[in-house]
């Protein structure tokens, strides 16, 4: 095809007006992409990308191809009527091309970002042809099979990595699961770490799970409910979403992304931390808020306060948005006063428990990183101490900047148009920057739900905004149709960025099945009743008894028994113990009763 050269006149123009003037519709659209694109990329950079060839020709391959796009797709959209299978391309085929920039951070296969990424080519080809339907029959029915089909799918996986000993944080998988077990014996969620799960956390919403413990005592339950209400999630999400778009098949492709955003699908594989099962009830007490039902509202902002301390935050930047919005006065003082009670009843609660059990105070981070790092220490000046804070934080590192765009980067262009509610998760973000800890921001860690929550409700709401944008008019399109194709264009981001690391958790786990016959043969020679020291990745296995400790914590003299493996065998000092079984890469051994 000839590039008409007569269209181009304008770039001999130097006055701005007249590039305006002559400026096509369509190349807003692909140029706001494009962007995106070569945005991502620029972040997939790191100092090892042009460590081999492979990398380096991928490199080459990305620049050139995006060049190519470039060029070529601007002279497709000068003709009259550009077909549409010209924006289809046009629009997805870039995103191919960003997989892989995220394989080379991650070293895994395209397969399937690539064929989601063409399926949902093919979808944009249907729709801007007038071929694919805005409003699906039953999309109920829809949904219940996605809600399905991902708690069963993700379920199986967790008891896969399970029976293989493939467990992310072990440690912490252990410490919840020796709670609960406690818990049944009549040791109220009592722990060999803190002394009290009380004394870290104020979460007397455990008390709803410990039934379903108690009928099934096993350390997979709480994984398994904790994925059941994430599952669950999508329903007052989808309710949001019904409130904002007409179009359901939007509805539909919205909530696929919030199941599988990267922070939120990633809490499938973490320990059942208390945050982890907030986002059902989180989401209902949005949704309420939205409806203007105050009564289900205050009762689901409750549930979710009793969740864990630090939703008490939350619960006032709902008051400040209350006012904000000009709601009435009990919609801002309600949700305030509830908040403010809440988190100093939860500090008190806290210390009281960690005095009982004498627990390391560091177990309450929160607290203490108040404390320790931003309140008035004695000698010093109020504004030292917060500069001082200020100094050890995220929010004074250089990678700080980083950290935010890997939680931003997956809804890409739609981040500009972010609705105002996206403010909610702003304590989150904040609790996040003003900790030490870089990892407080990885997609495995549990610290980004609440911001996750409410980044992707102000994306959906952002979608609505961005279809009334001026330039975004002239492509002539319905709104419905750009609401669809924006909505696909997220979930496509979102499965690119997600994919990467989620194939590498299913993946990664190791076939360990006979590992896993010897740690339980070493384990049946272990009375109930004795106390044991373990490594980290064996401490799920032995967490179901009232004393136990990891080998790192405690001196192994002070427990009868010593499970362990070839790894750890160097530096303990087993002096005061005799070895009862080895086999494989398993040793146990006893306390000698002369000692």
């Amino acid at each position: 095809m000839q590039f008409p050269l007569n269209k181009i006149r304008f770039f001999k123009v130097g006055k701005l007006k007249t590039i305006i003037n002559q400026f096509k519709p369509g190349y807003f659209l692909f140029i706001l992409f494009l962007s995106f694109i070569i945005l991502n990329f620029l972040i997939s950079l790191n100092k090892g990308f042009f460590s081999n060839l492979i990398s380096s020709f991928l490199t080459i391959f990305l620049i050139l191809s995006i060049l190519i796009f470039l060029m070529f797709s601007v002279a497709l959209l000068f003709q009259e009527k550009p077909s549409p299978f010209i924006y289809s391309s046009i629009i997805l085929s870039p995103i191919i091309l960003l997989s892989f920039a995220d394989r080379e951070s991650t070293n895994l296969p395209l397969l399937f970002p690539l064929s989601l990424v063409l399926i949902l080519s093919l979808i944009f080809f249907l729709i801007l042809k007038g071929d694919f339907p805005y409003h699906l029959k039953k999309p109920v029915r829809i949904l219940g099979v996605i809600i399905l089909s991902y708690f069963i799918i993700f379920t199986l996986v967790n008891i896969y990595r399970f029976n293989n000993s493939c467990f992310f944080n072990p440690q912490d998988f252990a410490i919840y699961n020796q709670t609960f077990w406690n818990t049944i014996q009549g040791r109220l969620f009592e722990n060999s770490t803190y002394g009290s799960n009380f004394a870290c956390h104020n979460s007397p919403f455990y008390f709803l799970l410990v039934p379903f413990y108690f009928l099934f005592p096993h350390p997979l339950t709480l994984s398994i409910l904790k994925t059941l209400l994430l599952s669950l999630s999508v329903i007052p999400f989808y309710l949001i979403l019904k409130d904002i778009f007409k179009e359901n098949i939007s509805c539909l492709f919205l909530g696929l992304s919030f199941l599988f955003f990267p922070f939120l699908v990633s809490q499938n594989f973490t320990p059942p931390h208390e945050i982890s099962f907030l986002p059902f009830f989180l989401l209902f007490t949005y949704y309420f808020f939205r409806k203007n039902k105050f009564l289900p509202f205050l009762i689901f902002l409750i549930l979710s306060l009793s969740i864990k301390e630090n939703v008490s935050l939350i619960a006032i930047m709902f008051g400040l948005y209350s006012l904000f919005c000009k709601r009435t006065l009990r919609w801002v003082l309600s949700p305030i006063l509830l908040g403010t009670i809440w988190g100093i009843l939860s500090l008190f609660i806290i210390l009281h428990f960690q005095k009982i059990y004498q627990a390391n105070p560091n177990s309450a981070w929160f607290f203490v990183v108040l404390k320790k790092r931003y309140l008035p220490q004695q000698g010093k000046p109020f504004l030292s101490s917060i500069l001082r804070g200020l100094s050890y934080s995220n929010l004074a590192q250089p990678y700080f900047f980083n950290l935010v765009l890997h939680l931003l980067r997956p809804l890409g262009i739609i981040l500009p148009f972010l609705s105002p509610v996206s403010i909610l998760g702003v304590p989150g973000l904040l609790l996040n920057s003003l900790s030490d800890r870089p990892g407080n921001f990885s997609v495995f860690m549990h610290y980004n739900i609440i911001t996750s929550c409410f980044l992707l409700i102000g994306a959906s709401e952002g979608i609505k905004k961005l279809t009334k944008f001026r330039l975004m008019k002239k492509l002539n399109f319905r709104e419905e149709i750009l609401k669809v194709l924006i909505s696909i264009f997220i979930f496509s981001s979102i499965i690119i960025h997600t994919s990467s690391w989620l194939t590498s958790g299913i993946l990664s786990c190791k076939h360990n099945k006979k590992y896993i016959e010897t740690v339980k043969e070493a384990l049946a020679l272990i009375p109930k009743e004795a106390s044991v020291s373990v490594p980290s990745d064996l401490a799920v296995w032995i967490s179901a008894r009232k004393k136990y400790s990891l080998l790192k914590e405690r001196r192994p003299e002070d427990y009868d028994y010593i499970l362990t493996n070839t790894e750890k065998l160097e530096w303990l000092d087993l002096n005061k113990y005799v070895n009862i079984f080895q086999k494989g890469e398993i040793f146990l051994f006893r306390k000698a009763k002369k000692f």
